[in-house]
């Protein structure tokens, strides 16, 4: 038996954690009843959810819908990654008039017949697995001496949603059922909301709160190609498209896994023991909503080469679009994921477009190699060369030189076009304003992709 909280602050002490820890190999059943749910939450069970739908193994979820708060897309997400309906999968969600459906229980049975759960206080949501929320619960594994007993009355407790007929309980065994309960106000016709608690007033001065951040970060879930929106897009802005990147372990055409100790949504190709390249670093999935790219705010790193700054400028990578990346290793002092693509870049004024000659680029992982210091993040090189080649284009035309807190438009590369293309902008261009304007939306409506940055739609982008 172990305790675990999150006020700690490390990572171990995160729902999270303990869930992608389990081979799916290993696992002969998943049982869970979450008193909060949204489709993201499943992120670090995507693996294993999917191995008992190849096996059709024993899989029963029972979700809270409290005031009608799960969204419709969530369920469909599930429905769809379970793959239901099948003989041994079975979907509860449980609203009631009055009171709640609180529980927060997670049960795994092992094909040895061992047996483990989680009893605590966290959801099955982004914050609750993320350690983004103070959570506790206790941990325990009958491999480790915890009294079988006890875990079969574990088991037995979910099971027992699906034996016969409990109140408030709503089954769940196709899409087909979805659309009856969003007609009676069991489940909501949007996403689940993800809040966040904001360090300021709504006069914007500061509250004197201290923020949390999250302890682990998993990308958004899609299934089969279907996105789950996760943030309505406020009117206002027309650059938050639904947030749900991609868990591409299950999903992507080309054999992908995540590999210890990284995180499990950095996806690796198979035995590969250098970078990989091109198509061969795409795992096939896509973007959230359909999104053709980024529109970055740009930093003092990553317009370092504009402002004729030395080093290695980088641009952050959010995590949310990692799903679409298979990575390999590159080898030096720490082996570190990387991904290798070509990229073209090019400057856009009233005049037209400008690109410079075609260059290479790279995005790696940093600080979770054995042996590695620093916070775990992600990022992209922008290369010197072609970057210098813009800036002198810019001021040789008399156009703004890009400096930091400029946008810029970063399109994705995609199987048929394994490349990615970066696009800088003179202010006297109405794209600008139109791009600028998409990452303050995004900003102010809370749903910005990562630091910085918001997802591009389709169109936008000038042709090349």
């Amino acid at each position: 038996m172990r305790y675990i909280d999150s006020a700690s602050r490390n990572t171990s002490d995160a729902l999270g954690d303990w869930l992608a820890s389990f081979n799916p190999q290993a696992v002969d059943a998943l049982r869970w009843q979450t008193g909060y749910f949204s489709a993201d939450g499943l992120a670090p069970l995507v693996p294993v959810i999917d191995e008992l739908k190849t096996q059709d193994r024993l899989t029963n979820c029972v979700i809270g819908s409290n005031g009608g708060e799960t969204g419709e897309p969530d369920i469909e997400a599930l429905v769809s990654l379970v793959g239901a309906p099948r003989t041994n999968a079975k979907i509860g969600v449980v609203s009631f008039s009055a009171g709640l459906f609180h529980p927060k229980v997670y049960h795994f049975t092992r094909l040895d017949g061992t047996q483990a759960a989680y009893v605590g206080s966290a959801n099955l949501t982004t914050p609750g697995i993320s350690g983004m929320n103070i959570e506790a619960g206790l941990l325990l594994d009958s491999s480790a001496g915890d009294p079988d007993h006890v875990l079969t009355d574990v088991a037995a407790a979910i099971d027992a949603w699906f034996n016969g007929t409990r109140p408030g309980l709503s089954t769940v065994t196709s899409l087909a059922d979805l659309a009856p309960l969003v007609a009676a106000g069991v489940l909501g016709v949007a996403p689940t909301p993800r809040t966040s608690q904001s360090s300021s007033t709504s006069s914007g001065a500061p509250t004197g709160k201290v923020g949390l951040k999250p302890l682990i970060k998993f990308p958004p879930v899609s299934v089969k190609g279907s996105t789950v929106p996760s943030v309505a897009s406020p009117a206002a802005a027309p650059s938050a498209l639904p947030s749900t990147g991609t868990v591409a372990a299950s999903v992507g055409p080309l054999a992908s896994s995540p590999r210890p100790p990284f995180p499990p949504y950095v996806l690796f190709a198979p035995g590969i023991t250098t970078p990989t390249q091109g198509a061969a670093a795409l795992t096939g999935s896509a973007l959230a909503g359909s999104a053709a790219g980024l529109v970055i705010r740009l930093n003092r790193d990553s317009a370092r080469h504009f402002s004729g700054g030395s080093g290695t400028a980088n641009v952050s990578v959010p995590v949310a679009t990692i799903g679409t990346m298979r990575f390999g290793v590159f080898q030096r002092k720490y082996q570190r994921p990387r991904a290798e693509f070509d990229l073209r870049m090019r400057y856009v004024s009233t005049s037209g477009g400008y690109e410079v000659s075609a260059s290479s680029t790279n995005i790696m992982v940093y600080g979770y190699a054995p042996g590695e210091s620093g916070h775990g993040d992600v990022r992209m090189v922008v290369p010197a060369a072609p970057a210098r080649a813009i800036r002198d284009h810019a001021a040789a035309q008399g156009f703004h030189v890009p400096t930091a807190n400029d946008p810029m438009i970063l399109e994705w590369p995609t199987p048929t076009d394994p490349v990615f293309k970066a696009t800088f902008i003179d202010p006297a261009e109405p794209l600008f304003a139109t791009v600028d304007g998409m990452l303050t939306a995004a900003s102010t409506g809370g749903v910005l992709v990562g630091q910085g940055a918001c997802w591009l739609p389709t169109g936008v982008s000038p042709q090349w």
